[in-house]
């Protein structure tokens, strides 16, 4: 079995545990497993039927995976659905919740309401994003006509280069993907339903533009590397501090998400 095959084979399974344990949990509201933001802590209605829906959307789209893995698909192509299965799954579970949480608050069985109004500004976050996205864009733009067809994007603990793109997905493809991940997940974040009182989730807006922001930019970071690499502007062992950076930055986002105080969530 080669490297990529294994890759999209595990993508596929991880997604598929993680819509049967779903589906599992879809009467069970707890704070590990499942769709968990603040609409769904609030109301069993829209737990139940959020989960349901989310858990048989990702049994789907882990069919639909395995099929691309088996089939042979580019490793980058298959990247490509899997981000974009992810963002639609976001998105489509943001809405039932929010939906089925108001059906229910106009029942005669509503659901708690928040002890406390959330005011939420993410705009400055999705800015910041966004003219990292630019920065990087603009450098890569300069450095085009210097980048080789075949670039370098892997790297083993010594620095040697161990993984190969060609230069549009190494350069622009799977960097803007993966920025895309993380702006998609600051997106839903201006609802204050996607916070409020959500157990061991973001408990505070500001905690996770931080995080939210921090990664995109620290990826970005990894990825302008990564091109002056291929120019050879930089070392291969200066991609291994910017790895560093991104396990620093995730831990201390990870860290301050679990640990934030109560008077932090406004």
């Amino acid at each position: 079995m080669n490297w990529e095959l294994f890759v999209e084979l595990f993508v596929a399974l991880s997604l598929l545990v993680a819509g049967v344990t779903t589906l599992a949990f879809r009467k069970r509201r707890n704070p590990f497993i499942g769709f968990r933001v603040g609409y769904t802590y609030h109301s069993k209605r829209a737990w139940e039927r959020t989960n349901t829906t989310i858990g048989v959307f990702f049994v789907v789209g882990s069919l639909v995976l395995l099929l691309l893995a088996f089939e042979e698909i580019p490793l980058n192509v298959f990247i490509l659905v899997s981000i974009a299965f992810s963002f639609v799954g976001i998105f489509i579970g943001m809405a039932i919740a929010k939906r089925e949480y108001e059906m229910e608050d106009l029942s005669t069985e509503a659901p708690e309401k928040p002890s406390e109004e959330l005011r939420i500004n993410m705009t400055p976050y999705l800015i910041a994003q966004v003219a990292f996205l630019g920065a990087y864009l603009l450098m890569v733009a300069l450095l085009w006509d210097r980048l080789p067809q075949v670039m370098a994007t892997h790297f083993d603990a010594g620095g040697n280069p161990n993984g190969f793109s060609d230069k549009f997905w190494g350069a622009i493809g799977v960097p803007v993907l993966v920025w895309g991940m993380f702006f998609a997940l600051t997106l839903p974040a201006r609802d204050p339903g996607f916070f409020a009182k959500a157990k061991l989730y973001p408990t505070s807006w500001k905690a996770w533009g931080d995080f939210m922001t921090s990664m995109s930019a620290g990826l970005l970071i990894v990825s302008a590397l990564g091109v002056l690499y291929n120019v050879g502007l930089v070392s291969s062992h200066v991609m291994i501090y910017g790895v560093y950076l991104i396990i620093v930055i995730a831990v201390v986002g990870i860290y301050r998400l679990l640990r934030v105080k109560k008077d932090e969530r406004v």
